[in-house]
Order: C-alpha cells, then sequence, then structure tokens
C-alpha cells in the first residue's frame, strides 16, 4: 500500500478521527453485524461509493484490503466519479474492510461516502479480489 504511505507522509502521519459514514453503511454495518450473529455464513454485495475516490488510489488500496481481509470480488471506477465494487465473503472480513479503508483515507482527510449497496448471489468458484476497468 505505497499510495496510503505516500498519503501518510504527505499529511504528516495524521491519525484524524475516521471520516463520517453515510446512514447506508451505518445501516449496512448493522445488517452485517445481524449476520455475524446468525453464523457469519459468506455473502455478496454490490456496493457505490462516491466522495474522493478516484484519482487517490481507492481501487487499489481496496484491492489490497481485500486481500487482507480474505475477501473476493471486484473494483471498477465509473465514468461520473463513483467508484463500484462486488465484495464476498464473511460478514465480519467484510466489517474490516470498511473499517481499514476508511482508517487509511480519515488520514488524509478523504471523504468516502457509501450511497448504495445490494445483496448479489454468491460467485462459488471466485478466488480473488480484482481492480476492472
Amino acid at each position: 500500500m505505497a499510495f496510503i504511505d505516500r498519503i501518510r507522509a504527505f499529511t504528516g502521519g495524521s491519525t484524524a478521527s475516521p471520516a463520517p459514514r453515510s446512514e447506508t453503511e451505518k445501516e449496512l454495518i448493522a445488517t452485517l453485524q445481524a449476520d455475524l450473529a446468525a453464523g457469519d455464513a459468506p455473502i455478496r454485495l454490490y456496493a457505490r461509493f462516491s466522495g474522493t475516490v478516484q484519482g487517490v488510489g481507492f481501487r487499489w488500496t481496496n484491492q489490497g484490503c481485500a486481500h487482507e481481509s480474505s475477501l473476493t470480488g471486484w473494483v471498477k471506477n465509473l465514468p461520473d466519479g463513483t467508484v463500484e465494487m462486488e465484495l464476498q465473503g464473511r460478514p465480519s472480513s467484510i466489517i474490516k474492510h470498511l473499517d481499514a479503508v476508511h482508517a487509511l483515507y480519515s488520514r488524509g482527510a478523504y471523504s468516502i461516502m457509501l450511497d448504495e449497496v445490494q445483496r448479489r448471489e454468491i460467485i462459488p468458484d471466485e478466488d480473488d479480489f480484482s481492480v476492472r476497468f
């Protein structure tokens, strides 16, 4: 995650408090916590993010965080300046992923908002998280 290291260096390694989360993300986390309490079975989500999500390494950061959290799926920039993503894995890992992305980008005072989320069908043989173009 060299890009994030550059952000830290630029901002003096700031430990600013995490950026506020959208109502959509708060609701998602509550749902994921309920899924976790019911057994933490793998799920797949579609998500669309807005804010400072293009030109700041957002796709690559998500790829790194997904690998660290054992998630599969993909991430892609959209022409309107948003980013769409599909994440597959255990709800606990998805929460960890969202927390990691917010923590990394809040250090640079970037705004990341989850605008839309939908459940999708699991892709049984998927084994990686990729950046799409």
